[in-house]
């Protein structure tokens, strides 16, 4: 009990003296021409008021406000104490940094020595607390578009070390014709937090090992030229059929071994006949066209980087009375 009254004791001791120190000096004109605007002075001396009855919300807001109006290393620093309050590690080191380089411009060599010492002091203590993210993405597409907690981050910051406040994070990655990724974690005290990220195309075309992705207009082709090659057997079965029954029927002889018409008719056959064969020639070739372009894209694919979603050959089958066949256009 006693301990924790002197650590409370001890602390607010600390933020008194920080407060002291960092106090706005009224230097005479001659040390200081520019004087410091009245609404800033008075918004800093109520947020110190504020922060010392323990009103850290309002007291830092008044902090917040006090630096948009007139930028002093002694309100910099202030602020940079809210923020090390809040738990905000990564804006209370950057404010630090921002008070040693406002304090360059400090008339007086002790006051700017003593506020020096202040922020060197407060970025020793937070380096080492500091959680840190690293984020990449792999082969990075045109038009890419990052965010953090809401924020973007610049593609300049990829593959950097960039400090973070602790706590949770949420990645959100997008770039036109991919799929969007959004990724959460945790940034802890002290620990460094290395993410790659991998976009995926939208159209779902397969990567190869060669770096390439296979259009999805070949599987297309593929899937249809075997289809129409099936379909062509199909027919060529069904012909074989036909022929079989006549030669059975004429004893082989189809011209002059056949019976009477009255016992067999061999009209309705021959049309059947003559329909299998140009069903079979049409999906036939329509098949070995298609599995043609279905190859082209497959070693195409395989030989060059995926640069979006392409127009490529587009297989369209037809069937007509007494033929078929396909029909390929498009573009490679």
């Amino acid at each position: 009990m006693i301990s924790s009254r002197l650590s409370r004791h001890s602390r607010r001791a600390a933020w008194v003296g920080l407060l002291a120190a960092t106090a706005w000096a009224r230097p005479a004109a001659a040390a200081e021409p520019a004087v410091p605007d009245p609404a800033a002075l008075a918004l800093f001396e109520s947020a110190r008021e504020l922060v010392e009855k323990g009103d850290w919300a309002a007291g830092c807001a008044k902090f917040e406000a006090s630096l948009m109006v007139y930028s002093a290393p002694s309100t910099m620093l202030n602020l940079a104490k809210c923020y090390e309050h809040e738990g905000k590690l990564a804006k209370a080191w950057s404010a630090y940094k921002r008070a040693l380089v406002l304090n360059q411009e400090t008339p007086g060599a002790e006051r700017k020595s003593a506020l020096d010492t202040i922020a060197k002091e407060g970025i020793t203590q937070i380096e080492p607390k500091l959680p840190r993210v690293k984020l990449t993405v792999v082969n990075p597409p045109a038009g890419l578009y990052i965010t953090r907690n809401g924020q973007e981050v610049p593609a300049a910051m990829l593959g950097s070390v960039i400090p973070v406040d602790p706590g949770p994070q949420t990645l959100a990655v997008q770039a036109p014709g991919f799929r969007a990724i959004r990724k959460s974690f945790t940034a802890a005290e002290g620990k460094t937090e290395e993410i790659a990220i991998k976009l995926e195309p939208e159209s779902g075309d397969a990567a190869t090992p060669g770096g390439g992705r296979i259009p999805a207009w070949a599987w297309v082709a593929a899937g249809g030229g075997v289809a129409l090659g099936v379909a062509a057997a199909t027919f060529r079965v069904d012909q074989a059929h036909i022929e079989g029954r006549q030669e059975a029927r004429c004893n082989g002889e189809l011209e002059r071994g056949c019976p009477p018409l009255s016992e067999y008719d061999p009209t309705e056959d021959n049309a059947r006949k003559k329909r299998d064969f140009a069903l079979f020639v049409g999906l036939g070739a329509g098949g070995v066209l298609a599995l043609g372009a279905a190859v082209t894209g497959f070693v195409l694919g395989s030989r060059s980087p995926s640069r979006g979603t392409s127009a490529g050959p587009v297989v369209v089958p037809w069937i007509g009375p007494n033929v078929a066949g396909a029909a390929v256009g498009g573009r490679f």
